[in-house]
């Protein structure tokens, strides 16, 4: 027995490390999306055949939901709308598919080898722990894969944002320039007014004494120039205070880039940090980011949670501890089956229980997280298929990232 065993160890090892060695020959095997996601139905097909329903359940329903995930990535590829898009995009959207479909193939490898061996892994438990670390292995390259993307278009959108601030500075000083000069050939202007002015009151002075029965008419003349100056100054003043105004404004605009940029930058930090957490999907909304959880990986099939699923909440409380500032809200959801009356309550209890761990075991304050239960109202994909519905039963925990 101990002979066997020591074989089964080697055999298990062996196997972790060569799917480790060949991970990205085997990603990028298939030349098309097509061909990726044919050898991917054809790996699931025969790990059900080898008897993986029992012996590899769980890897053979990841199998299925990566092979969801690339058939819906494919046919978004396949519309008109995304035909028209740039072949850079289309590039990447078929690396993304064939990624996709090549863990679906993994997966079914996976679960078609535990299930060949399932006589031996039942009696070698340190076995199942590496085939354990192996899935670990392999969650954590593909964590880092959709990083390295959302790490992309955060850079991109942290340039374009960049390059909108320079302009703004630059429109900035254009009109400061500008506004200086008006200054300039307003005052320029003032003083030949001016000048003209004295000029014409010391022509009156010296014409009165020749001139005495004239010299109502003059003042009069003259009264009316300075009143019409008057006016022209206000005019100028009214306008060169639109133009302030008009400063100050832009002045503003700027400001709140600003303060954009900076609300950027700290959406960036805490996506790095959340990307950190294993067994979780992160994704952004509007003044949000998202952590989805799997009930599968979460909960037993009793609704308790697994030991597994306490490890993933002890790295979420990590993170929510790092942004003690940050409104957390905790939504549950489930698929369309059964009735609607229990699947509400289940999503609320379920919401609950991960607010409970957070706030009894994580020190989370108890003000700071609040709960929601949704039922099957807010699928993410179809509930016609087992693996829809495994990726419809989960829990989203929104980190308020804005007012």
């Amino acid at each position: 027995m101990d002979k066997e065993i020591q074989m089964g160890r080697k055999t298990s090892f062996l196997l972790f490390l060569g799917l480790i060695v060949f991970l990205p020959s085997m990603i990028w095997a298939a030349e098309t999306p097509t061909m990726a996601i044919e050898e991917a139905k054809f790996a699931i097909e025969q790990a059900r055949k080898a008897g993986a329903e029992k012996r590899g359940y769980d890897d053979l329903a990841a199998a299925k939901s990566w092979l969801s995930r690339a058939e819906k990535e494919y046919s978004e590829a396949r519309s008109f709308f995304y035909r028209l898009s740039t072949s850079t995009t289309q590039k990447a959207k078929e690396d993304e598919i064939i990624y996709l479909a090549a863990m679906a193939k993994i997966k079914s490898m996976t679960a078609e080898a535990k299930a060949k061996k399932g006589a031996t892994i039942d009696e070698i438990e340190d076995t199942q722990k590496e085939v354990s670390n192996y899935q670990n292995a392999i969650a954590l390259l593909n964590k880092k894969l959709v990083e390295a993307e959302k790490a992309k278009e955060l850079q991109a959108k942290a340039e374009a944002e960049r390059k909108e601030m320079e302009e703004a500075k630059r429109q900035a000083s254009e009109m400061e320039a500008r506004k200086q000069r008006e200054l300039d050939e307003a005052k320029k202007k003032t003083a030949e007014i001016e000048a003209l002015r004295q000029k014409e009151l010391e022509e009156a002075r010296h014409r009165e004494a020749q001139r005495a029965a004239e010299r109502e008419k003059e003042l009069a003349e003259a009264k009316q120039k300075a009143e019409q100056l008057a006016i022209q100054r206000a005019q100028e003043e009214a306008e060169r205070k639109a133009k302030e105004e008009m400063l100050a404004g832009e002045r503003q605009k700027l400001a709140a880039l600003k303060e954009k940029t900076e609300a950027l930058e700290r959406e960036k930090a805490m996506l790095a940090t959340a990307g950190k957490i294993p067994n979780v999907t992160i994704k952004t909304g509007e003044k949000e980011i998202f952590i989805t959880i799997l009930v599968i990986d979460l909960f037993t099939p009793a609704n308790e949670l697994k030991t597994s699923g306490k490890e993933i909440l002890d790295n979420l409380g990590n993170f929510l501890k790092a942004y003690p500032n940050n409104k957390v809200i905790v939504r549950g959801h489930t698929d369309s089956t059964g009735k609607e009356a229990v699947n509400q309550a289940l999503s609320e209890k379920r919401a609950q229980k991960v607010r409970e761990y957070l706030v009894a075991y994580q020190d989370i304050q108890p003000t700071r997280v609040t709960t929601q239960g949704f039922g099957p109202s807010q699928p993410v994909t179809t509930n016609a298929t087992e693996a829809g519905r495994a990726l419809n039963r989960r829990v989203e925990i929104a980190i308020q990232t804005g007012e």
